[in-house]
């Protein structure tokens, strides 16, 4: 396994680390080995993975059902499964087409390996020296990659919630910046959408990421304050200083991926620095093509396709 320094593409791969069934259908089969499909009663496709350490570790109630290297779940019970910790926090489950299916308490996400949509914003100020961007440090006490770096705003979004009322909340919630200035100064920048093989927790399992992305301008008389308790400090950082921090692991995992988009975007990293400028670009964008159903055939023993 790579050590730091990180290239800018090592760093891409440790978050778009699930494998690509287009590039190597027999390693993705042999990888989906290690997981069951996640199923919904009503719905052919499978809205997610979950690990097999989950399925072995868990007293399944009898509205889950485990069969044929799946687990279907019987949405109509309005009951969940036991989990470990509740993060007080509903998200919601949507097929490919937009329907929303039900609610999940934000623990199972990662757990159930279905998608999980958020929103993150870049903050940043022009100075004498150039850009400088507003990043904070997670609080010492956060679950996940404590005292890490992470983006100036983020946050998943809630059932039905915009991207842009989310963003707007999460600014209020973790900067201090007030609704009506945010709304008049945030840019909408595209999104981020790629799978990893491990939790937040770095433990074995699937996580589905669409990040909505905007970045804003401050001006120099706008001072990021620390609002909600899960960030411990608020610095500003040169982009040298940011890709430095990003390269030597410094920075949350996902964090990586909202950050080097934003280089790419402004042209700090371009096809004249980077080598891998096209792949980088490319794996900012995974089309969630996993999932699929490629499952054993219980009657044939083969491996049949839900595309």
């Amino acid at each position: 396994m790579a050590q730091p320094p990180f290239s800018n593409l090592q760093l891409v791969e440790q978050v778009d680390s699930w494998p690509y069934f287009t590039k190597d259908p027999d390693a993705y089969k042999k990888h989906m080995l290690g997981y069951h499909y996640f199923f919904i009663q009503g719905y052919s496709q499978p809205f997610g993975y979950v690990h097999n350490r989950f399925v072995s570790a868990m007293e399944w109630p009898e509205y889950c059902r485990l069969m044929n290297e799946t687990l279907r779940f019987n949405h109509e019970s309005q009951k969940v499964p036991t989990l470990r910790h509740w993060a007080n926090e509903e998200l919601p489950i949507y097929t490919s087409t937009g329907e929303h299916v039900l609610d999940f308490d934000g623990c199972g996400v990662d757990m159930f390996g279905i998608v999980n949509y958020s929103v993150h914003m870049t903050g940043w100020v022009m100075t004498a020296e150039g850009i400088k961007i507003w990043v904070p440090r997670r609080a010492m006490d956060k679950m996940s990659f404590p005292g890490m770096l992470d983006n100036t705003v983020g946050g998943s979004l809630a059932t039905r919630e915009k991207a842009i009322d989310g963003i707007v909340r999460e600014c209020e919630e973790e900067i201090c910046l007030a609704p009506a200035y945010t709304r008049s100064n945030i840019r909408a920048c595209s999104t981020n959408s790629f799978q990893l093989t491990v939790t937040d927790l770095l433990e074995p399992a699937c996580q589905h990421q669409v990040q909505y992305l905007y970045e804003i301008e401050l001006g120099q008389d706008i001072v990021s304050k620390i609002g909600d308790g899960e960030v411990g400090e608020l610095n500003l950082l040169s982009i040298e200083q940011l890709l430095a921090a990003m390269r030597n692991d410094e920075v949350k995992l996902t964090c990586n991926m909202t950050y080097l988009a934003l280089l790419v975007r402004h042209g700090y990293i371009n096809a004249e620095n980077e080598p891998n400028l096209v792949e980088i670009c490319s794996r900012l964008h995974c089309r969630h093509e996993a999932l699929r159903c490629l499952s054993p055939d219980p009657l044939h023993g083969r491996w049949s396709s839900g595309l």
